[in-house]
């Protein structure tokens, strides 16, 4: 009985080590839940639920990104999204949303983004296909925060967050992505200097949703190899493995950079094992 009243204060601290080591861990992943261009330090939501919380309805698309539980789409049912999206289109399964008064050519570029990515990739497609996966054009002038998928993040990030954000990424609960229409038609005067940054935020949620387990391993693991080599000094893609790969995305299928530069040749010189890993991912 002594041995056993001894072991148990120390079995009791042991368990109570591992609690907290989850509760971080968990707080940590919600770090990556919106990934961003051009935004940093995302700060964290706060602690996890305890067990004992009930649960709660799935999330449907349209509702806000900030509720934080896993929305597995209905299949066979018609997209749901807010109704002031008036614009709708439906391109190899992922849908393209805006407000009526969208440039159509803003939909046209979107929609060859999608087609560039994914023509030869239905094994990357199917599973943003089945979550609902869907692409919001912010109007000309329009920022992040007055999206109603994302307007929830102006209480926890402050205004000022969003004057600095070109587009955004969810990928907690559902597939959604927000680019601006001014960036899509390539206007220098939208929040990323005309530059599509599609491909960068459909590049986060392919990492979320699409990669194998090695694959999805693999990135950080190059990630950190990059950085060991003292490649991507004081730029975007230095910022975490999630960014990493969204921006080799960006390189690999159009540029990184509104001028043109950080393009594909760039990357398979720069960082090729980075381009190899995304030419077997995505096809050469």
């Amino acid at each position: 009985m002594r041995i056993v009243a001894f072991f148990l204060p120390v079995f009791a601290l042991l368990m109570a080590g591992a609690g907290v080591f989850i509760a971080w861990e968990v707080k940590d992943l919600r770090l990556d839940d919106v990934e961003v261009v051009l935004a940093r330090d995302y700060p964290a939501n706060g602690q996890p639920a305890a067990a004992e919380t009930p649960v709660q309805p799935q999330l449907r698309p349209g509702q806000t990104v900030c509720q934080g539980i896993l929305h597995q789409a209905d299949r066979g049912k018609p997209r749901e999204v807010p109704a002031i999206y008036k614009q709708q289109r439906e391109v190899l399964g992922i849908g393209i949303v805006g407000v009526e008064s969208i440039d159509a050519r803003a939909f046209d570029a979107a929609a060859e983004t999608i087609h560039t990515m994914f023509d030869n990739n239905p094994a990357l497609l199917q599973p943003l296909v089945e979550q609902g996966a869907y692409v919001v054009i912010a109007d000309t002038g329009q920022e992040v925060d007055q999206l109603p998928e994302f307007a929830c993040l102006k209480d926890e990030l402050g205004d000022d967050f969003f004057t600095h954000v070109c587009g955004i990424a969810d990928h907690a609960d559902y597939p959604v992505v927000a680019v601006n229409e001014a960036d899509l038609t390539g206007d220098r005067r939208g929040p990323c200097h005309g530059l599509n940054v599609l491909y960068h935020e459909l590049g986060h949620l392919v990492q979320t949703w699409s990669l194998s387990p090695p694959d999805y391993f693999e990135v950080k693991y190059l990630y950190q190899d990059a950085l060991d080599a003292g490649k991507y000094y004081r730029q975007y893609a230095a910022t975490n493995a999630n960014e990493y790969f969204a921006d080799g995305t960006q390189s690999y299928f159009l540029h990184a950079e509104p001028t043109g530069s950080k393009d594909r040749a760039w990357l398979k010189h720069y960082d090729p094992k980075l381009y190899e890993l995304l030419a077997r991912i995505y096809g050469e």
